[in-house]
């Protein structure tokens, strides 16, 4: 079973350089089953060492390399071939990059002083990484509120989801879940440009900058680009969610995170947008009132709710 689930990460990581990546399956096999993430990371960080050394690997493989460009996730095309066993048996001949330092939260938040002089609040059920152990290389899966001080020497790089987001100084909230990435700036600026994969899949077609009171949403290959309260980025962190014209499913996703009850939503309604604010509080709480304020039904089922439209 575990060599199965090895194989369709492999399969998985390497489909995200195709413009037909099916990001919404993607999404469903993640969250599954917590193995797949498990193997999706080790795969993804297999493949970060072998793009670092790729030069070596290359001088002690028989075959010359080759002179066009190769799409990034190169390594996985060929898993089960004997060109990957020798680059793979080259990677751990040679002498390893440092390690990635990782911070993970369960069902409560935590924040993080980084030795900058950065902070970073990570929201339950997330996962902050430094890179080989580098703290302005980050990658975050989950949600994350930072505070970064202006120093001009030095830039933050943050890859989340399909995006990478740079900052030298400001404060600023990070979501990703699934295919979908939220980035809002309380204070300063912030760049976003595409991150592992190409800008077309992204839907970024060219770098933005995000100032004070401006957001990104994206999902499912398109950007929208909209104007918030500065004071509401982060509000997770004090009890309460605030949206702006927000999916429906997005809003059920952030219950589930924050208040521990599995919200999920009718596929036909998961578009319906949301304005206003919700209480976290504990269990369905937060999913009942929504159901409230929107007319919509919130099923129970054992500790869970699913919303779905009212039937007359």
């Amino acid at each position: 079973m575990n060599e199965d689930i090895t194989e369709r990460a492999a399969q998985w990581h390497a489909a995200q350089d195709a413009d037909d990546m099916d990001w919404d399956g993607f999404a469903i096999w993640l969250e599954a089953d917590p193995r797949h993430r498990a193997a999706f990371d080790r795969i993804a960080l297999l493949d970060d060492d072998i793009v670092a050394q790729r030069a070596t690997i290359v001088a002690h493989l028989a075959a010359p390399a080759p002179a066009q460009r190769e799409p990034r996730r190169w390594r996985w095309a060929v898993v089960a071939g004997g060109a990957m066993a020798a680059a793979l048996a080259v990677v751990v001949a040679l002498p390893r990059p440092a390690a990635d330092v990782a911070w993970q939260t369960d069902a409560t938040s935590r924040t993080i002083a980084l030795i900058d002089g950065s902070s970073a609040t990570l929201a339950p059920h997330s996962r902050l990484v430094a890179q080989h152990g580098d703290q302005t290389l980050l990658a975050l899966n989950g949600t994350a509120y930072f505070d970064v001080p202006h120093r001009a020497d030095r830039t933050l790089s943050i890859t989340a989801g399909r995006y990478r987001i740079s900052d030298i100084g400001t404060r600023f909230d990070i979501a990703v879940d699934g295919a979908t990435t939220r980035i809002a700036v309380a204070e300063g600026r912030i760049a976003v440009a595409e991150g592992h994969i190409a800008v077309a899949a992204a839907g970024l077609h060219t770098p933005v900058t995000l100032v004070q009171g401006r957001a990104l949403l994206g999902q499912q290959g398109s950007v929208t680009l909209t104007s918030i309260a500065a004071e509401s980025v982060g509000s997770w962190r004090g009890g309460q969610l605030v949206y702006a014209d927000a999916p429906l499913a997005l809003v059920a996703s952030d219950i589930t995170r924050y208040a521990g009850a599995e919200t999920t939503v009718d596929p036909a309604i998961a578009n319906l947008r949301f304005s206003g604010a919700l209480k976290i509080g504990k269990g369905t709480q937060a999913a009942d009132a929504l159901a409230t304020i929107i007319g919509l039904e919130a099923r129970h089922a054992g500790a869970g709710v699913r919303l779905e439209r009212r039937h007359h």
